[in-house]
């Protein structure tokens, strides 16, 4: 059994320090209501504070509020919004985009932001030696893939030039409609070269120097402390161009990968947020207090990773067993009940107007035909197999649902192990692939199928499953090179079928985000890519 993790007992010693003293001093949502101090229950522990290392929804929930890119978006309408760049232009092609810098763009330190900070940051991204994951997202860049890939070393011949320090001029391999939303992932955040190269290597992987202080940032936030295991707290950045706009003075993230934790701190007013909530409470606050309870739409799906380094999940009929096998259904009416949608592909429907292909469905005669001719009739001399996922409510409940029916349904045994957060991540990746069968789960990065069906493609960084196929690589570049979206569409619809029918994943479900909010927060927009723009957030009790 997992002990407690030291955020758990953190955020349940809040609870019961409130519940002792809640006749004798104000909560820290009170509190914080009169200081300008948002409390946020962030899911996990922060894994790193670098841009171009960081990844998934909890690190990225913090690194909004200490980063900008050149553009920001709209959380809910997801439209182009000016960040670090107040204006651009793109030539009548699409071809090139001309970015002007804000004249008083700043370092949390004070330092000029210019355009060889850019130029720096995004060269370093792309370098193999850093082994970024998410470096894919600099592909329609032209020469950035060949350049990411050690196929070119010269990076004055990739498509960024920075004529002044004020103007920076990009230049794409081909047209990207969603090219503006991609500025707004993090691996395109600036980050401040002397105190990256200060710290270590530009390319060292442990990111250092964000834990030298002062960490420098150019957001509307700047780190004012992280002790982890306990909070991550961030102030307010007088040096941030819109800090007049800013009104919180401070945010302070709480990791825990609890939801009853974190949904009892709510309750006992520790929280203004709660990352999301436990099943069994769903329907209690929907009765009894909705006005607490969001249910946003979320560009999000939810899925079995296969390892298909490793037996038997090499064969793909093994593969196409167990996700025949699941009932979607029944997970999502009589488990999750948060609005969720059976998935039957990948990626989420009404992405960029994109509808996925029908893929797969619950069909246990099916999977078990498949299971037999691979050698394993009612699963007999199939090997015992670990699904590995993590230490919370829904994830738990959705392994053992899925354990009981490949028992019921394919006759074999599947043992859940549980990982907390980082160690998960670390097992799932591409280095280590230290696992057999593991939960999924992927948030849209940007709006457009790409950025689910990109993942899947050879060399992309948080694959996982170590499955590659050519075939599918050549289908991805030619939905990328087509321009009517109806063509590209197809193509994409092309790609996904392709994938699905090889199996690497077996998705489940299409998410939604159920979160807590208290009702003295203003400005916390429903977000289908899951990001929260803090300088528009306040607190009114």
């Amino acid at each position: 059994m997992l002990r407690p993790s030291p955020a758990h007992l953190l955020l349940i010693g809040l609870v019961v320090f409130a519940g002792a003293a809640c006749s004798r001093r104000e909560t820290l949502v009170q509190s914080g209501d009169r200081e300008k101090i948002l409390h946020v229950g962030n899911g996990a522990e922060v894994q790193f504070l670098d841009p171009q290392i960081a990844g998934g929804s909890i690190d990225h929930n913090v690194l909004s509020s200490l980063f900008e890119g050149l553009v920001t978006l709209d959380e809910t309408t997801l439209q182009p919004r000016p960040g670090i760049a107040d204006r651009w232009e793109s030539s009548t092609d699409g071809l090139v985009y001309i970015f002007h810098l804000r004249p008083d763009a700043r370092w949390s330190n004070g330092d000029p932001l210019t355009t060889q900070d850019f130029l720096f940051s995004f060269q370093r991204a792309l370098t193999p030696a850093l082994a970024s994951e998410y470096k894919d997202v600099f592909y329609p860049v032209k020469n950035a893939e060949l350049f990411a890939k050690g196929l070119l070393t010269d990076f004055g011949l990739v498509g960024f030039r920075a004529p002044d320090q004020r103007t920076l001029e990009i230049t794409l391999a081909r047209p990207t409609a969603y090219f503006l939303s991609l500025l707004r992932t993090n691996v395109w955040f600036p980050v401040h070269r002397s105190s990256v190269e200060k710290s270590s290597s530009p390319y060292d992987r442990s990111a250092r120097w964000t834990r030298d202080f002062p960490l420098v940032s150019n957001g509307p936030f700047r780190l004012r402390e992280w002790r982890e295991g306990q909070h991550l707290s961030v102030e307010k950045n007088p040096h941030y161009w819109d800090a007049a706009r800013v009104q919180l003075n401070e945010i302070r993230f709480y990791p825990s990968e609890s939801l009853q934790s974190q949904e009892l701190a709510f309750r006992a007013g520790q929280l203004h947020t709660a990352w999301d909530l436990p099943l069994s409470k769903i329907d209690s606050y929907k009765t009894e207090a909705p006005h607490l309870l969001r249910i946003e739409p979320a560009f999000e799906s939810y899925f079995v990773r296969f390892n298909v380094t490793e037996a038997p999940f090499r064969d793909s009929r093994v593969r196409r067993a167990f996700a025949l096998a699941i009932d979607r259904e029944a997970i999502v009416k009589n488990v999750l009940r948060g609005g969720q949608i059976p998935a039957h592909a990948l990626t989420p429907p009404g992405l960029a107007g994109y509808h996925p292909p029908t893929g797969l469905v619950s069909d246990p005669a099916e999977a078990r035909r498949l299971l037999a001719e691979a050698g394993f009739p009612d699963g007999m001399g199939f090997p015992k197999v670990e699904f590995l996922t993590i230490p919370q409510e829904t994830n738990q409940r959705i392994a053992e649902i899925l354990q009981e029916r490949w028992r019921r349904e394919l006759g074999v045994e599947v043992v859940i192990a549980q990982k907390e957060f980082k160690m998960f991540l670390a097992a799932i990746n591409d280095q280590s692939r230290d696992y057999t069968l593991a939960r999924g789960r992927w948030n849209a990065e940007f709006p457009d199928p790409l950025t689910f069906l990109g993942i899947f493609a050879s060399g992309n960084g948080i694959n996982g499953t170590g499955w590659s196929e050519p075939a599918y690589d050549a289908l991805l570049a030619a939905a990328a090179s087509e321009l009517n979206p109806a063509r590209r569409h197809a193509a994409l619809q092309q790609a996904e079928t392709y994938l699905i029918e090889r199996t690497p994943i077996a998705p489940i479900y299409w998410g939604t985000r159920t979160t807590l909010v208290h009702s003295s927060v203003r400005g916390w927009k429903n977000s289908p890519l899951l990001f929260r723009n803090y300088k528009d957030v306040s607190l009114e009790p």
